[in-house]
C-alpha cells in the first residue's frame, strides 16, 4: 500500500476520510501491468474533487504513482488497484478551513476471477428494499460515503443474492449495489438517468461512447421495475467485471435471446467501438 507515495498502512486518526467520508475513490482493473480506462478513472477522480472544494490534488504524482504500480504487477494477468483520496487531516467538525494537503492512498488487490464466469454464464439479480437517497450535488460521483451500499450488501447477503436492482426514493431504476445497469428494449439499450444518485461508471461511460460510435447510441432516460420485467435484455457493468448478462431478475427469467444482445454489446467494447455485423 502507498500513502502519499510511501509505503505504509497507516493514516492519521484524524483523516477526514475516516471522519466523515470526506474523499473519493476508484477501483482499477490491471491487466498485464497496464492500468485499464485510468483516463476515465482520472477524469472523474478530478470532477468529484472540484464538486467537494477539495485542496489541490498533484495529479501528475498520482498518475505516475497509479502506472508505476501497475507496471509492478505485469506478470499477472489480473489485479486490482483501489485508489483513495481524502482531504486529509482535519480538526473535529465539518469545516473544510485549514484541510490543504490530501491523502492519496493506493492498494493492490486480487482480480475477482468470479468475473469472467459471470461474463459468459450471467447471473440471478433481485428487488433490493434498500433505496438511494436523492441528492444531486453528489450524484455520480463515487465518494468515501458508501453507508448505502453496506446495506444494500448486508441485504444481498441475507438473501443469498449476488447482486440486486437498487432504486432510487421515488422507485425508479438506477443501479445495482456494486455496477450500472442497461437493459434492452424496442430494439436499443437503455440505462438510468444518473442525475439525482448513483456512480457514473468508468465501463458504463465507455459502453456508451462506443455504442455511439457505432451509430446505436445509448439512451439515458427513467426505469421502472416494469421495464426490467418487460425488458428484452439486461446487463450489469462496471470496471472489474465488464459487461454480465442478466439471467434473471427476481422469478422472471429472460429469453435466451437476451444472451445474443448482450454478446454484441460484449463484442463491441472488446473491440473499441468496431461494429460487426456479420
Amino acid at each position: 500500500m502507498l500513502i502519499n507515495g510511501i509505503e505504509s498502512t497507516t493514516i492519521a486518526a484524524d483523516d477526514r476520510g475516516l471522519a466523515y467520508g470526506d474523499g473519493l475513490f476508484s477501483t482499477i482493473k490491471v491487466e498485464h501491468g497496464v492500468a485499464q480506462l485510468w483516463d476515465y478513472h482520472l477524469q472523474r477522480l478530478q470532477s468529484g474533487a472540484q464538486k467537494l472544494f477539495f485542496p489541490e490534488v498533484d495529479w501528475s504524482t498520482l498518475s505516475d504513482e497509479l502506472h508505476c504500480l501497475a507496471k509492478s504487477l505485469s506478470g499477472q494477468r489480473y489485479a486490482v488497484i483501489k485508489v483513495i483520496l481524502t482531504r486529509g487531516s482535519g480538526g473535529r467538525g465539518y469545516s473544510i478551513q485549514g484541510c490543504h494537503a490530501p491523502q492519496r492512498i493506493l492498494s493492490v488487490h486480487p482480480y475477482p476471477d468470479f468475473y469472467q464466469q459471470w461474463q459468459t454464464q450471467g447471473l440471478k439479480v433481485i428487488q433490493c428494499q434498500q433505496q438511494l437517497a436523492i441528492n444531486r450535488q453528489l450524484a455520480g460521483l463515487k465518494t468515501l460515503n458508501r453507508l448505502e451500499q453496506v446495506l444494500i450488501k448486508h441485504e444481498l447477503e441475507s438473501q443469498q443474492a449476488l447482486e440486486g436492482v437498487v432504486c432510487d426514493n421515488n422507485g425508479y431504476v438506477i443501479e445495482a449495489c456494486g455496477a450500472n445497469i442497461f437493459i434492452y428494449m424496442n430494439n436499443h439499450w437503455v440505462t438510468p438517468k444518473l442525475d439525482g444518485c448513483g456512480v457514473q461508471g468508468v465501463k458504463r461511460r465507455q459502453i456508451m461512447e462506443l455504442s455511439a460510435l457505432a451509430g446505436h447510441p445509448v439512451r439515458e432516460m427513467q426505469i421502472t421495475t416494469n421495464d426490467l420485467l418487460n425488458a428484452e435484455a439486461v446487463c450489469l457493468s462496471n470496471a472489474l467485471m465488464g459487461i454480465v448478462p442478466v439471467i434473471a431478475y427476481q422469478s422472471h427469467y429472460y429469453p435466451e435471446s437476451a444472451f445474443a444482445h448482450v454478446k454484441k454489446l460484449q463484442t463491441l467494447v472488446d473491440k473499441g467501438g468496431v461494429q460487426n455485423d456479420d
